[in-house]
C-alpha cells in the first residue's frame, strides 16, 4: 500500500494539535513550528494512517528517511511495517526517532540496530526556576544577571507579529559579524537565519512567543519559540551581543519570567555536541535530559 504524504505547512497546525494530546510529546524534533521551519533542508512531510500521525523527514544527498513514532489510536506494530516498506520502495536507508522503546524492543529489535546520540539529548527545565534562578546551584547565574541590570538601563520587550521584524534584522546584523569571526560556520548562520526569517513570516500562523531586551531602545538579545504541547514550550531560537555582558542571561530569565504560567517546563532543545553549549545547558540545572535513539534499518 502507498502511504500518501504531504509537506508540511503552517495550514496543518490544527492537525498536528489534534493528535499531540494523545502523548506527552516534549521533544524539539517533533515541534510543529520546526517541523515547517526546517522544511526547506529536512523535506518534512506527513500522513495519517489509521488515525495515527506519522511523520518523516528525509534527505536527497545520502538517500535516508527518518521517521518519528507514530502518534495517535491506530496500531504502531502494523504501521512500523508500513513505513518499512515505504523506505525500501524509495530506495533509502530507513531510520526511525524513537521515544517508543517497548514497543520497538517486542516487535522491531532483530530488524533494527540502535544508538543513543547524546548530542541530540534536549534540555528540559522547569519554567519557573529559569524565571527566578533561586537556589544554590544557580547562584552564579542570579550574579550574572543582577551584574547585567546594575550595568544597563534596560527593558523587556515582547515580540508579537508587529515589531518581530526588529529581531530579523538583529539576526541579519548577528550573522554578518559571526561569519567573520567563525567562517568554517557560514553555512549553519545562513541556515539559521533562513529559520529565522520562516518564523516571522508565519508568527501568528505557527502559534510564536518571542521576547527581546533592549537597552537605551537598541535590540541586544531577542527569543523565539512555540507550544510543543499543553505543558511545554521549546525555545527555538535565541541570539544576543556579547558585547553586552550578560545578554544571553537575562534574555533567558525574562523570557521564562513572561511566559504563560500554564508552562511548566521550556525544552531549550540540544547542545549539537558543542562543548561550550553543553556546559551551559548543563549549568541551568535541567530536570531532564530527553535521550534521543536512533534505530536503523538492517539492510
Amino acid at each position: 500500500m502507498m502511504i500518501n504524504f504531504k509537506r508540511i505547512t503552517p495550514e496543518d497546525k490544527e492537525i498536528f494539535d489534534s493528535f499531540y494530546k494523545y502523548k506527552d510529546v516534549k521533544n524539539c524534533e517533533t515541534a510543529f513550528a520546526n517541523l515547517c521551519a526546517y522544511g526547506f533542508a529536512l523535506n518534512g512531510e506527513y500522513a495519517i494512517i489509521d488515525n495515527t500521525l506519522v511523520t518523516r523527514v528525509h534527505f536527497e544527498f545520502n538517500k535516508v528517511i527518518c521517521y518519528h513514532c507514530p502518534i495517535g489510536e491506530g496500531d504502531k506494530v502494523a504501521i512500523i511495517k508500513e513505513l518499512i516498506s515505504d523506505a525500501k520502495d524509495k530506495g533509502f536507508t530507513m531510520k526511525m526517532m524513537i521515544d517508543c522503546q517497548d514497543l520497538f524492543r517486542e516487535n522491531f529489535c532483530s530488524q533494527f540496530t540502535c544508538e543513543k546520540r547524546r548530542d541530540f539529548f534536549d534540555y528540559v527545565y522547569l519554567r519557573e526556576s529559569l524565571a527566578t534562578l533561586s537556589g544554590k546551584k544557580l547562584q552564579a547565574k542570579r550574579n550574572h544577571v543582577n551584574k547585567f541590570m546594575k550595568t544597563y538601563n534596560y527593558e523587556y520587550l515582547n515580540i508579537d507579529s508587529s515589531n518581530v521584524d526588529r529581531c530579523v534584522d538583529f539576526a541579519n546584523r548577528w550573522l554578518d559579524f559571526n561569519i567573520k569571526e567563525n567562517p568554517e560556520n557560514g553555512e549553519g548562520y545562513k541556515e539559521e537565519l533562513q529559520v529565522i526569517k520562516y518564523f516571522a513570516e508565519n508568527f501568528d500562523k505557527l502559534g510564536m512567543l518571542g521576547g527581546a531586551i533592549l537597552v537605551e531602545g537598541k535590540m541586544v538579545a531577542f527569543t523565539l519559540g512555540s507550544k510543543v504541547n499543553n505543558q511545554t514550550f521549546c525555545t527555538h531560537i535565541e541570539k544576543a551581543n556579547k558585547d553586552y555582558d550578560g545578554a544571553y542571561a537575562i534574555i533567558n530569565k525574562e523570557f521564562a519570567n513572561h511566559l504563560p504560567e500554564e508552562y511548566i517546563y521550556i525544552n531549550r532543545e540540544e547542545d549539537i555536541g558543542l562543548e561550550g553549549l553543553r556546559k551551559a545547558k548543563l549549568s541551568y540545572n535541567p530536570i531532564e535530559l530527553i535521550t534521543k535513539t536512533v534505530a536503523t534499518l538492517i539492510q
